[in-house]
């Protein structure tokens, strides 16, 4: 029986059934979805792609026609040759004198994706992010407003699509660091809340062509789906080669929005399958549409072009003999592309000559040299710089994104011939030289020695069948907020990687944060075939961020983890199995010493502090051990940033008389760094101390660190510099008057003449008196 949706945009709802119920229930059923993957079909159920005819195959306009009758409109040539969009470059946003601040606000706004009006997330009113375009050193504020309305609750959400309108940034391929208010994936942005972001870009950062987009743990398929993304490009290096600089520079994101809009899908989980219809007023991409959007077989029936900065189809206008640098980002959420540049065969096609790329850089890490191609393959997450020249005459090509066997595919399906742009080669010719491998040999970063090699991880990523279901696994396990893989900063590893799936063969993207890898060996199985594997990586080792792993396959990867301690992840790049599971904690950290993601443990009462240097509000030199004499209140804090964390810092300025009444010394530290404390400060001056420990080094040695990163903590130290008592949370401490009369209670002790609180079991009693009415 068919179900109909007609309601207003971000309100539908199916027969009678509530959001939260239909949320659920499109997990449940999305979930099911994968266990069908590789099953004969039900009765009823489509089991090919209808596929468009060879693009270079001049047709008859009667059999175009009736061949065309029975496609999707991406699959149209007729569409594609005949299109007059616009390409759309975004707005640029460049660092001046070092710096770049911006503001992203992210909200429902009204768009159109062609002919179809949608009702989507978006960065500034947008369906893509602006372009960010910096240089190495530079520092990066980025204010994150969160405008979506609030959502209902969801039960047993954990490792299911779900909270959307919740989300967080990521600076994807981004060398930086991974805690506090830099590229920490385990912020959450609610609705109604604003987090700012710090990027500090090393000084010696690669050059190149990165991405942005949210990555919140169940909404990140949902919020990049929608659109949130956009190019973040370090300049310099490729750059200043002549015949690039000379190149006319082409951000490129391609995007596939699953929306909802005026669909029939065919429910294959049920017995027998039902038919559901929406009727939209706007397409819309939600949690509960779930099982419609985000499974393996989706994406080809819903008809939806892979649009190019937002745009369906838009025409590239170049000069006969023209150079262009094209900046490619795929930013779709789950399917590969396999572009290719095609004479339009109703234009002169048979007689135009080949138009192929030029690959310069991949995930913006430079090749060192130029590969010559005739198509790209591009998988979520990846990114592709490549030099294209148009021919000496003028002319018509189409850009593709070609079919692909069924094999190389996450449907399991042979993926039809998708049309994504239409290239008019016109006007006056101009000279321009590509550059030579020559040129660029220097660019690439050194490859990693087989001596340098300390351990050899063994990863399994797959979609495993459970008595529940299927779960989607690293190592045989879903995602949690406990378990962490633990590396050891300045080794250098050599990972394998594999794809086991109880599901048939599927290609997982992997990514891992901070650190790129240089990829040694891709090894596919022939023909679908996983007793007989082949190597696919046919130009030697090469450097990215991301890698496909094949399904019944596996790759291996050499990578050095440099700079950075702290806590972050590594997934599939398909983003709903991220979302569902295929996700793991990732912790570097120091050989020796505390670290920023696995401390020393919390200090315990009637034990010394441990000490630190640092600056006073007045810029002297102190350290914990000069205040001995006279009791001391030391808080964590993630940054200036962070809207809970400026509530507490606030606490205690507005509480800081109180606190000097009794002779009680403060002091803050925060992984912000310097610049930033210095520039809070300049708005805001507070009357006590506030260290920056941007690596974590102080957190770790107050234990305010675990497998999930970071924590809060605060700290009553006596006039002997021992602890009295503490709380360490993943939340901020804020009921500083409660702090302030435990003070009190401490320091009215000792004034009446009590022994050394810590040697004195009245004291003790004391102690755990106060400790327990301030807890309670």
């Amino acid at each position: 029986m068919a179900s109909r949706a007609q309601d207003d945009p971000g309100q539908s709802t199916v027969v009678d059934l509530k959001d939260r119920q239909l949320i659920e229930q499109a997990a449940a059923k999305l979930r099911a979805k994968w266990l069908q993957r590789g099953k004969p079909p039900a009765a009823g159920v489509a089991t090919t792609v209808p596929q468009s005819a060879q693009p270079n195959l001049l047709m008859s306009p009667a059999d175009e026609n009736a061949l065309e009758l029975k496609l999707t409109p991406p699959q149209r040539q007729s569409l594609a040759r005949k299109t007059l969009s616009t390409f759309v470059e975004p707005e640029t946003k460049r660092s001046k004198a070092g710096k770049l601040s911006l503001k992203l606000d992210v909200a429902y706004a009204h768009n159109r994706i062609g002919d179809d009006p949608v009702h989507l997330r978006a960065f500034n009113g947008k369906l893509y992010g602006p372009t960010l375009r910096v240089k190495p050193g530079d520092k990066v504020r980025i204010v994150v407003h969160n405008s979506l309305p609030p959502e209902r609750w969801v039960a047993d959400s954990m490792n299911t699509l779900h909270g959307f309108n919740t989300l967080n940034m990521h600076y994807h391929g981004l060398h930086i660091s991974p805690n506090g208010i830099s590229d920490n994936v385990l912020i959450q942005i609610g609705p109604a809340e604003t987090q700012e972001y710090f990027l500090e870009i090393p000084a010696d950062h690669t050059t190149g062509t990165y991405w942005y987009h949210p990555h919140l743990h169940g909404s990140t398929a949902g919020t990049v789906a929608s659109g949130l993304s956009g190019a973040l490009i370090i300049e310099g290096g490729l750059d200043d080669v002549p015949e690039i600089k000379a190149a006319k520079d082409r951000v490129m994101i391609l995007n596939q929005i699953p929306y909802v809009y005026k669909n029939t899908f065919v429910d294959t989980t049920t017995t027998p399958p039902t038919t559901n219809t929406f009727d939209l007023k706007e397409g819309e991409v939600e949690a509960k549409y779930a099982n419609y959007i985000f499974g393996f077989n989706d994406w080809a029936g819903m008809g939806r072009y892979t649009t190019v900065n937002g745009v369906e189809l838009p025409v590239i206008r170049l000069r006969p003999g023209q150079i262009e640098r094209w900046r490619l980002v795929d930013s779709g959420q789950r399917e590969m592309i396999m572009l290719k540049i095609i004479p339009n065969p109703k234009a002169g096609g048979s007689s135009l000559p080949a138009m192929p790329f030029h690959e310069i850089a991949v995930d913006g890490l430079a090749l060192g040299k130029v590969v010559t191609t005739n198509q790209v393959e591009l998988w979520p997450g990846y990114r592709s710089d490549v030099l294209v020249q148009a021919p000496l005459s003028p002319g018509e090509y189409l850009l593709i994104d070609d079919a692909v066997p069924a094999s190389n595919t996450i449907s399991g399906q042979d993926k039809p011939l998708n049309y994504v742009a239409r290239i008019v080669v016109e006007g006056r010719r101009v000279d321009m030289k590509l550059p030579s491998s020559g040129q660029l040999a220097g660019l690439r970063l050194p490859s990693i020695k087989t001596n340098d090699i300390k351990g050899f991880p063994v990863v399994n990523y797959g979609i495993l069948k459970t008595a529940s279901g299927n779960s989607f696994d690293i190592d045989g396990k879903s995602f949690d907020m406990e378990t962490a893989r633990e590396l050891q900063l300045n080794d250098t590893d050599e990972w394998t990687i594999h794809s086991i799936n109880d599901v048939g063969l599927v290609t997982h993207p992997f990514h891992i944060h901070v650190n790129p890898f240089e990829v040694i060996s891709i090894m596919s199985p022939l023909n679908g075939d996983t007793n007989h594997l082949v190597e696919e990586l046919t130009d030697g080792p090469v450097w990215r961020d991301t890698v496909k792993i094949p399904g019944g396959g596996y790759v291996k990867m050499r990578t050095h983890y440099a700079d950075f301690i702290g806590t972050f992840v590594q997934h599939c790049h398909i983003l709903d199995h991220e979302d569902q599971g295929m996700m793991e904690l990732v912790d570097i950290v120091e050989k020796k010493g505390g670290t920023a993601s696995r401390g020393r443990g919390v200090p315990a009462v009637g034990t010394s502090a441990p000490d630190f240097a640092f600056l006073d509000e007045k810029g002297q030199n102190r350290s914990i051990s000069d205040f001995n004499g006279k009791p001391t209140v030391v808080f964590f804090f993630k940054g200036y940033g962070c809207l809970h964390c400026a509530r507490q810092v606030k606490a205690f300025a507005e509480n800081y008389e109180a606190f000097a009444k009794l002779g009680v010394h403060l002091v803050g530290v925060t992984t912000d760094d310097a610049e930033v404390v210095k520039s809070s400060q300049e708005k805001s001056a507070l009357p006590f101390a506030i260290l920056p420990d941007p690596q974590g080094a102080i957190f770790a040695k107050y234990g305010c660190t675990d497998g999930t990163g970071l924590l809060h903590g605060t700290f009553c130290l006596d006039a002997q510099g021992k602890v009295t008592w503490s709380t360490v949370t993943g939340s901020p401490y804020l009921d500083v008057r409660r702090l302030v009369e435990r003070m009190a209670n401490i320091t009215a002790t000792v004034s009446a003449g009590a022994p050394g609180l810590e040697n004195s079991s009245a004291g003790s009693g004391v102690l755990a008196q106060s400790q327990g009415k301030l807890r309670n």
